[in-house]
Formats: C-alpha cells, sequence, structure tokens
C-alpha cells in the first residue's frame, strides 16, 4: 500500500482552510503556526499544487485545495464514526454543538448554565453557523436547527413547532394607535427573507398582499433588533422575541397566531455513537425547549424525552 500523508497532515488541512488561518489552526489542534505551516508545505510538495495563497492576514484555500478536501472531510468524518473520541487531552469529554446565530443567542445561551451545572466535567464547545453543511464536517456531535427535519445523511429528532406573531416597541404601538389588525395597514412591516407575512395575515382576514417595500433581513436577531430599535411592526417567531417581551421592549399586538411548518430539531450524523454528554444534552434541551414552549402558550409541553428515543 503506498504511503499516504498523516492524519495529522489533513487534519491541519482542514482546520486551516475552516479558519483561513495557520495560527487559529493551530491553536485548535495544539500545535504551532510553524508546525501548520509545515504540514501544509510538505502536503503541497507531494502534491505539487499551491493549496493557500494569503489575502490580506488571511490564508483562502486555492480552487485545488477545495476540491482535495471534500475528498479529505468525508475521509475524516468516516474515521471519526468509526473510532470516536470523546475525550479531551486533559481528561474531560469534550461535546461540540453547532446552532444557527440567532437561535444561540437569543434562546440556548441564556438557558446553556443549567446543563453545565448537571455536567460541570463536559467542555462544551458552542459552534455558531447558519450552514448546515459546518454541521456535517469532523468534529461537531450536535446541531440545533430549525427547518423540515429532513438533512440528507442526518438523524433528526423534533423538538418542537414554532408560532408567529407581529411585535414592536410600546412607543411605536401608541405613536401609530395600534389598536386592531387593520391598523397594520399604516404600518411598517419589517419582514425575514424566510418568512412570509402571508399565513399571519389570512389567519387575521386582512386582505394584504406580502410586504414588498421596506426592510428584509435575512437574520432574526437582526429582525428582532430593528423592531426593539422602533422602526416598524416585525413578524417574529415565539422563540426570539420571549425574553426582548419579558424585558417591555416589545408587546405583543393581538392574540392571533400563525404555526409554520417547519419547527426545530437536534441533527446528529447518522451512523455516529452518541457520547454519554451528547446523551444527556439531548435529554436536556428536549426538556428545555418543552418548558419553554409551555410558558410561552400556557399550555402543558410534551412528555419529556426518554433515552429510548433518542437512541
Amino acid at each position: 500500500m503506498r504511503s499516504l500523508p498523516s492524519i495529522e497532515t489533513l487534519r491541519a488541512l482542514d482546520r486551516a482552510a475552516t479558519h483561513g488561518s495557520y495560527s487559529a489552526a493551530a491553536d485548535e489542534l495544539g500545535l504551532t503556526h510553524g508546525a501548520i505551516s509545515h504540514r501544509i508545505r510538505e502536503l503541497e510538495e507531494r502534491l505539487g499544487l499551491t493549496l493557500f495563497r494569503r489575502v490580506g492576514r488571511g490564508m483562502v484555500p486555492t480552487r485545488e485545495a477545495v476540491t482535495l478536501l471534500a475528498h479529505v472531510r468525508q475521509a475524516l468524518a468516516i474515521l471519526d464514526r468509526a473510532f470516536p473520541n470523546h475525550r479531551r487531552a486533559d481528561g474531560s469529554e469534550r461535546l461540540v454543538i453547532s446552532i444557527h446565530p440567532a437561535l444561540a443567542t437569543r434562546w440556548l445561551l441564556p438557558r446553556l448554565g443549567s446543563f453545565t451545572q448537571i455536567m460541570p466535567d463536559v467542555a462544551v464547545t458552542i459552534r455558531s453557523t447558519a450552514d448546515l453543511e459546518e454541521f456535517l464536517v469532523r468534529g461537531v456531535d450536535l446541531a440545533v436547527r430549525y427547518g423540515s427535519g429532513d438533512w440528507p445523511n442526518c438523524t433528526s429528532l423534533r423538538l418542537g413547532g414554532e408560532i408567529f406573531y407581529p411585535v414592536c416597541t410600546p412607543d411605536y404601538r401608541d405613536r401609530l394607535d395600534i389598536r386592531t389588525p387593520e391598523d397594520l395597514r399604516r404600518c411598517t412591516l419589517l419582514r425575514h427573507g424566510w418568512q412570509s407575512w402571508s399565513p399571519w395575515l389570512r389567519a387575521a382576514g386582512l386582505r394584504l398582499p406580502e410586504p414588498a417595500a421596506g426592510l428584509t433581513l435575512s437574520d432574526s436577531s437582526m429582525l428582532v433588533e430593528v423592531a426593539s430599535s422602533g422602526q416598524g411592526v416585525a413578524l417574529a417567531g415565539s422563540l426570539m422575541v420571549q425574553e426582548e417581551i419579558k424585558r417591555g421592549r416589545l408587546v405583543r399586538l393581538f392574540d392571533i397566531k400563525a404555526e409554520d411548518l417547519y419547527g426545530y430539531y437536534l441533527v446528529w450524523q447518522t451512523g455516529t455513537v452518541p457520547s454519554a454528554s451528547a446523551r444527556a444534552f439531548r435529554s436536556w434541551v428536549a426538556d428545555c425547549f418543552a418548558e419553554t414552549m409551555a410558558e410561552i402558550t400556557g399550555q402543558p409541553g410534551p412528555t419529556p424525552i426518554g433515552e429510548a428515543d433518542l437512541g
């Protein structure tokens, strides 16, 4: 069998491309900047290719490197599934969670302390990314995602659905004298690029077209912040605005709601062997989500998820 590059060299390539930095890759892998540079140079000489180019202060993978990385990451993922390692060098168990930035900031992080209290020996890393592909690369144990739940090569566990309703600041509501859904006709309706106003407008019996003018945001946190600054009325998910409503920065307009076909899911690679910390997090986050939705809706949450349900 011909000699192949070492796994350490392939990991150096993977991490350097992910971070766009040899130094950041070195920090993650516990190596020096020089060691990463040496491994990349060794791989370039072996292949007769240039794998990275310096752009500004970063290192950008070349087209050849991107093609190579697709195969390398697939191979590393297979090896990680075959030889799972959930322990860090200091003996503590590691747990890497991938989650959308808005959901991390507005829901998970304020509650994560209760998990670290019950699992104090687990070193938790949060990778905040909106890209599902980042979850599919090596090193991520679990992801929390919003969508249909049918992502390829993944096992998904539905946590629950989401409800949407209009929100704005108390000052905006009073200044425009918003009392009924009809009053929204003279309001600025803020929009999320992925969330249509139409289902809520139908539920409210309003014959209004989907807003076409004004501001459209691609991130739920930005949508909430713009609404909180008094720039209009946002159609927001209940998890995204729960804390803002509690603090009085935003108010919910009307009792009318729209339920989305999508939902929140726990997602992990099909075929992976879950660690004890991954199983504990699955159970904790499912219970935490149920408690949150029960608080929002005023109705009892679903039956807590047990180990048998989690696999």
